[in-house]
This record gives C-alpha cells, structure tokens and sequence, in this order.
C-alpha cells in the first residue's frame, strides 16, 4: 500500500542515518549469503542487539558471538531448513518474531512424515546433525551451560 514501509525499508534508513552501524554490522555477512539472505539475517541481529546489553559496536564479546551464531542459526532454519533442539528452536522463533522474509522456502521435514535422503539424527543428548543438498553438514551441540558449538562436516 502507498505510505507503507516495508520492514527492509525501514531497516535501511535506520542504517542510512547510522552509518557506523552500517559498516559495522555489514562486516557480519558471510560470502556465501545471497542479498535476501543477509538482508533477513541482518534484521535479526539489528533487532535483537538490545537484548545483549554487553554488546558494543567494534567490540568483539562472548554477547557478539552468541548473537551472530543465533542470527545464523535463524538464517539457516529459514532458509536451509535446518533444525535444532527445541530450546534452540524456541529461542530463534523468539527472537525472530515480526522478521518477514519474501518468498521463504518451505521445508519438508521427517517429522512432517517424508523421508529425508541423506539424513543422519543426532546420536546422544542434545545435538542434532542436518545435512542438506550441497553434501555437508551443519552439526550444533548444545553444551550443559547453554552455549552453542556449531561444526561444519562433510558428509561423504
């Protein structure tokens, strides 16, 4: 509709007024992100920073860390399909609330009664092993005290 912003409207002007900002976190993206990718991930670190209050701008911190390995876990749920342990899970669709990304792939999952090729479940305790088309695979373990270790293998 005429007037209305579009949430990545909106984010660039913000980074348009705040162009620290704007370089700062643009050094956050990875190269292999398309545009829609990083645009989407970018909104989720940008309005999620607020709740990492030891977050500052420049300034590599443990809240920086758990705040880029989060944003690409969201972004590889939303666009890889991939999933974690539920907690992990609840965590990215809280944070990610109110993100809409255009033209978001839909996943099927085992748990949605298709059976995925080239699949592995997670072994023990609380990780989970996903793997996808490009034959590598994304493992996360979440260890006893809530951090996130995130490995990448190949699966052959």
């Amino acid at each position: 509709m005429a007037g209305e912003k579009s949430e990545e409207d909106t984010v660039s002007e913000y980074l348009g007024q705040n162009p620290e900002l704007a370089q700062w976190v643009d050094t956050f993206r990875s190269y292999s992100e398309s545009n829609k990718q990083w645009v989407a991930r970018r909104e989720f670190i940008l309005r999620n920073m607020e709740a990492f209050p030891t977050l500052e701008h420049g300034v590599p911190s443990s809240s920086l860390d758990r705040l880029l390995s989060l944003s690409m876990v969201w972004a590889n749920n939303v666009f890889l399909g991939c999933c974690y342990p539920q907690a992990v899970m609840d965590k990215i669709k809280e944070m990610g609330d109110g993100i809409v990304v255009q033209d978001a792939p839909v996943h099927k999952t085992t748990k949605d009664g298709i059976q995925g090729r080239g699949k592995r479940s997670a072994t023990t305790g609380n990780a989970i092993n996903t793997c996808n088309k490009a034959n590598y695979c994304i493992y996360l373990a979440v260890t006893v005290n809530d951090e996130a270790e995130i490995l990448l293998f190949n699966q052959e």
